[in-house]
């Protein structure tokens, strides 16, 4: 099985799940076909996942056929499901429901959570294999306010870690563990009280490793069980090169210094320098305004990168899909976004 490198960020574990989850079983709803390959790793805050490069190839040649409506239809629904979620951002007081109240929150939550990543990355697939010049400005309008709106960050920072210390302290568990719980695990927990081993979240803490093969039972793995299927896998990639390749999202020609961003902690000193990151996200924005440029190793003409590259009307080349292992902070380069190539003039000391 030949697999390919997809992602690359900073996420907890217990949305890494949800994510992969709505991978396996909600695309079908939305475009008729799930994914049923599945690799994926979370170490130290960071999710790498893989997928199936033939199974990934045939996904994307299949959305070049479908119609430009199905996209805008997709777009639509995520602007539904947002509001769904952003419902959880109302619940406060939690020390006011019964364990059943909350159990009945959670679940659906879980749910809608699990519905929504499918709705929200659809359209960077599409982006993929669109060109720009074949969408409507109603459209890019759409794509930018669906995009542009990512309140599954405010879920990460606001409703998960209050749900989860009110969890803690009710079940006396630490609350920063439970984000290495998985949904079942948590479900049981409040339902019928079956406790859940700290040793055993403290070792995912530290690795983790998801496979799903055919759309079978996804194995969870950790410690060396994990390295060894992960090894077995996957090959060490060789990045020796001062030339990386993308895709154009917003043209321009400009030299500077690489800032690398791999975690949210890394979002400082931006400031006239060359962005480059596994991807961008809303909270990237109010730290890219006075940067030269962007490059992102994932991503097509509908990622966010793309589309706050054309806001800033800045250089972006997106879909490298290597240029966080190839450049270093400080690096000093050329990054041609008219041919969607990016130089590397001096290697930093």
């Amino acid at each position: 099985m030949e697999w390919t490198k997809f992602t690359e960020r900073e996420c907890d574990l217990f949305t890494t799940y949800c994510i992969m989850i709505g991978y396996l079983k909600n695309y079908k709803k939305n475009i008729g076909k799930n994914l049923k390959n599945f690799l994926m790793m979370h170490e130290n805050g960071i999710v790498h996942s893989w997928r199936l490069k033939s199974e990934y190839d045939e996904f994307l040649n299949e959305l070049k056929t479908k119609k430009l409506e199905i996209f805008e239809k997709i777009l639509d629904k995520l602007k539904k499901q947002n509001e769904r979620l952003k419902k959880f951002l109302e619940c406060k007081k939690l020390d006011n429901f019964t364990d059943k109240q909350l159990l009945k929150i959670f679940t659906d939550f879980v749910n809608i959570y699990q519905n929504y990543f499918p709705l929200f990355t659809l359209p960077k697939y599409f982006g993929m294999v669109l060109n720009e010049n074949d969408l409507s400005q109603a459209i890019k309008d759409k794509l930018r306010e669906a995009r542009g709106i990512a309140d599954y960050e405010k879920i990460q920072k606001d409703f998960l870690p209050l749900f989860f210390q009110e969890i803690g302290k009710r079940k006396k568990i630490k609350s920063d563990l439970l984000f290495y719980a998985l949904p079942d695990e948590i479900i049981d927990l409040l339902k019928d009280n079956k406790k859940i081993k700290e040793n055993i979240l403290g070792e995912r803490k530290k690795l983790i490793l998801f496979l799903t093969v055919n759309g079978g039972k996804t194995k969870i793995l950790t410690g060396a069980k994990a390295k060894q299927i992960l090894k077995s896998n996957i090959k060490e990639e060789k990045n020796q090169t001062d030339f990386i390749k993308g895709s154009v999202a917003n043209k321009g020609l400009i030299k500077g210094r690489v800032r690398l961003i791999l975690r949210e902690s890394d979002l400082n000193n931006l400031d006239n320098k060359i962005v480059v990151a596994p991807m961008t996200s809303i909270k990237f924005t109010p730290y890219l305004k006075n940067v030269l440029g962007i490059v992102t190793n994932e991503g097509g003409i509908a990622c966010h990168a793309a589309i706050i590259s054309r806001e800033l009307n800045i250089p972006c080349i997106v879909g490298t899909k290597n240029a966080t292992k190839i450049l270093q902070n400080n690096d000093l380069v050329e990054l041609d976004a008219n041919n969607g190539i990016v130089k590397i003039i001096e290697r930093t000391k």
